[in-house]
């Protein structure tokens, strides 16, 4: 998968200072926050973090055990789907 060249995310200072999250747990994390919820793929994660499936994995994972973001398992027509959440949108929310 190829981003396009005008696709950015914004990383806010309190996802740095408040949550202190960094490397592609940063990344990850600022991703999901800029969905109301997140249903991409993890292709798509792996693709901006320069990582692996198994490594944006183990970053959600991780995100979601710190309570950072929520997962949601979806059934839709026999196929299993995932829903993230980030559960601060701002630092006024920590």
């Amino acid at each position: 998968m190829q981003l396009k060249k005008d696709t950015f995310i914004v990383i806010r200072e309190y996802m740095v200072s408040e949550l202190n999250l960094k490397g592609n747990e940063l990344i990850v994390y600022a991703i999901i926050s800029g969905f109301e919820e997140y249903t991409g793929s993890l292709n798509y994660l792996a693709t901006w973090t320069n990582s692996t499936k198994q490594g944006v994995l183990k970053n959600l994972k991780s995100l979601v055990n710190k309570g950072y973001i929520t997962k949601q398992d979806i059934i839709h027509n026999g196929v299993k789907y995932c829903r993230y959440k980030a559960k601060y949108s701002t630092s006024s929310d920590i």
